[in-house]
């Protein structure tokens, strides 16, 4: 793979030293590809939106076949911080409903709504119920405005909230803040697994480890080449996200950003420390800030915490995020900063110009479909675009997909600058999030 990030980090043979890695045991085996192969559609990427698109084509009675350049999981799929809820753009409602409209906003969240639902009976029904954590998402403002605007504004549709008293403590509850339902927190590596398993049972072929080197036209399909075979197609969709690769298609070339997101887990949280923070239990956590920090208490008593950070990925910058976020912890919950850390590693969030996902159908390639941009909330977003995709590849109206979501993101001017526009955002946002 290549990309704006530093090289290791499309790395596919470097393990994630992550604490989902370490707890969730081995994977199921899966032959990389070999030889030559037919199928109606290839999906290239094996995520939450590959895998979500394939088993709705299964379903369908469509023959699929997905590739992945690194194991099931390897990507952000199987190493972001395991928050479901809401999210997926990074517009305003305000923003929104001026350019799409009240209907059409309100009708992504109200999708957005029932995809959760939808993941939390998955989990429950593949035997995931230990990992599947949480009623509902807390919301913490960062200051005396947001804690205004989180009090005045009306949850989105299809979700409900409640008030969430401020802390009374120097901690980042201090300000008080809503709780948004439904959300809960997953272990995503077993729920990414437990989606190629149920693709599998659907009669997917499921190829990890077999990167697509190349993407020609083939009369009037495709043709996908990996370093062992080659898959011809009928129709292509990419579902790659942050890893999308800028050489792979010309029609993909710079239009997303990846913005890397970097998580710690501790040891598990003593008593004492967990009655320090008594709002602080499984339920998933974030703040208001641009550049916010995410964060909640795994099943067994382990604090995971995230934030975003760093432009380019390199291991020199790992140390120092490491430390960045050994403060943010201290600062944010001091009740809990002796808490030692077992585990740190990082992630590209997939971010893009418009600042909204982008699902559908290329107009000069109609046999082409693409689903990217969940701006840090891929289990949701990512899972709910790969059955809205997966159906518009089996032949569903593209006003299936609501507007806010509908047709590709703009380029990025200057692609090898994107490190340098992602630094400036950051830098922006970090001014912003000072007004409270």
């Amino acid at each position: 793979m290549d990309g704006p990030l530093d090289p290791a980090m499309y790395d596919t043979g470097r393990p994630v030293p992550s604490w989902w890695e370490a707890s969730a045991g081995p994977g199921i085996e899966r032959p990389t590809l070999a030889g030559e192969h037919r199928t109606e559609v290839a999906i290239i990427g094996g995520g939450y939106t590959g895998l979500s698109a394939a088993i709705v084509l299964a379903e369908q009675g469509i023959g699929c076949t997905v590739l992945d350049a690194g194991a099931i999981g390897w990507g952000s799929s199987g190493r972001n911080g395991g928050i479901v809820g809401f999210g997926g753009s990074k517009l305003s409602r305000t923003t929104m409903v001026r350019r799409y409209g009240a209907e059409e906003t309100a009708r992504s969240e109200e999708m957005l709504a029932t995809s959760a639902k939808r993941i939390h009976a998955f989990c429950l029904e593949h035997g995931l119920a230990a990992d599947t954590q949480g009623d509902g998402e807390l919301i913490l403002a960062h200051g005396d405005r947001s804690a205004r605007e989180l009090a005045g504004n009306p949850p989105p549709s299809g979700f409900r909230t409640e008030p969430i008293a401020p802390s009374g403590r120097p901690d980042i509850a201090r300000f008080g803040g809503v709780r948004l339902s439904p959300g809960f927190g997953i272990h995503p590596l077993r729920y990414v697994r437990a989606l190629a398993e149920a693709a599998d049972a659907a009669g997917t072929k499921l190829h990890p480890r077999s990167e697509v080197l190349s993407w020609e036209r083939d009369g009037n399909g495709h043709r996908l080449i990996t370093a062992g075979g080659a898959v011809l197609a009928d129709r292509v969709m990419l579902a790659t996200n942050g890893f999308t690769p800028d050489r792979l298609h010309p029609t993909f070339r710079a239009r997303i950003a990846p913005v890397l997101s970097n998580i710690v887990v501790t040891r598990p949280l003593t008593e004492s420390e967990r009655q320090a923070h008594p709002w602080l239990t499984d339920a998933p956590v974030a703040d208001t800030r641009n550049l916010l920090a995410y964060f909640r208490c795994l099943p067994d008593g382990r604090l995971l915490f995230g934030m975003r950070g760093d432009v380019r990925g390199s291991d020199r910058a790992a140390e120092r995020m490491h430390a960045r976020l050994r403060r943010r912890i201290a600062r944010e919950l001091p009740g809990v900063a002796a808490a030692e850390t077992t585990h740190f590693w990082r992630g590209p969030v997939c971010a893009n110009a418009a600042l909204r996902p982008s699902i559908g159908r290329l107009e000069e390639e109609p046999t082409v479909f693409h689903a990217y941009g969940w701006h840090g909330s891929g289990i949701n977003m990512g899972s709910l675009a790969g059955r809205l995709t997966g159906a518009l590849v089996a032949g569903a109206d593209p006003e299936t997909i609501p507007a806010p979501w509908r047709g590709l993101t703009p380029r990025i001017p200057l692609p090898g600058l994107r490190p340098l526009y992602v630094g400036a955002s950051m830098l922006a946002y970090a001014l912003a999030d000072r007004q409270g």
